[in-house]
């Protein structure tokens, strides 16, 4: 029966792919074997000029990030976290080495997790380990307050939003690892300096954060 199930959705999936192809979103050209964005736009997206010695970005705001990073998180589209993942570990590998480093992603609430149906985070971190042989570990940061969105406050707001959100789990982790706390944007990096702080008061030292762009040159987690 089951069988017969997956048989039926294969085939229907058959006939909406024929009659409604997929098109990239950048550019609206008709995808082959790409889902959601074309190679050459992947190819040509703008490589951000990182000025921090805390956190690395790889690409820059503009409206073509934007647009991805809001069907990533609000359309239904957790592919694209994969995809920003591995372009980010093509761009990032040669800057980390695999031993005493783990990549570990910004969680969200449980509720909020519930209701998106993925943490794009942790997407994002699957397309860097595969490229980067990096572990991730999903066990060590837990979100304990669901707070409000930081979209629409300023810097000083986003700073009191974040306040005692996170949590250590208690799970196993040398003290002295190499931390690389990964999100898709960092704007005033409120929110890794969080989950940075958080860490430090269990003995944890070493911290980096990466995203896939920033719409700020502000140091963060100082």
């Amino acid at each position: 029966m089951n069988f017969m199930k997956k048989q039926a959705a294969y085939f229907i999936s058959c006939i909406l792919d024929f009659l409604f192809p997929q098109s990239c979103l950048v550019c609206a050209k008709y995808l082959n074997d790409e889902i959601y964005i074309c190679r050459k736009c992947l190819n040509n997206l703008e490589i951000h000029k990182n000025e921090s010695k805390n956190y690395m970005s790889v690409f820059s705001y503009n409206d073509t990030i934007k647009t991805l990073i809001h069907e990533l998180k609000y359309n239904g589209r957790p592919e694209l976290g994969y995809i920003f993942g591995k372009e980010m570990g093509k761009r990032l590998k040669e800057y980390f080495e695999s031993g005493k480093t783990v990549l570990i992603p910004v969680p969200l609430h449980i509720k909020r997790l519930k209701k998106r149906g993925y943490n794009q985070s942790e997407l994002i971190c699957s397309g860097l380990s595969e490229v980067t042989g990096l572990e991730v570990r999903k066990d060590i940061l837990v979100r304990k307050l669901n707070n409000m969105s930081q979209t629409r406050l300023n810097a000083a707001g986003r700073s009191e939003n974040v306040k005692g959100i996170f949590d250590y789990s208690g799970a196993q982790l040398d003290k002295d690892t190499l931390i690389i706390l990964v999100d898709d944007l960092i704007t005033t990096g409120a929110t890794s300096k969080e989950a940075s702080q958080t860490l430090k008061k269990y003995g944890f030292i070493n911290f980096f954060a990466v995203s896939v762009a920033t719409s700020s040159n502000q140091s963060i987690m100082q």
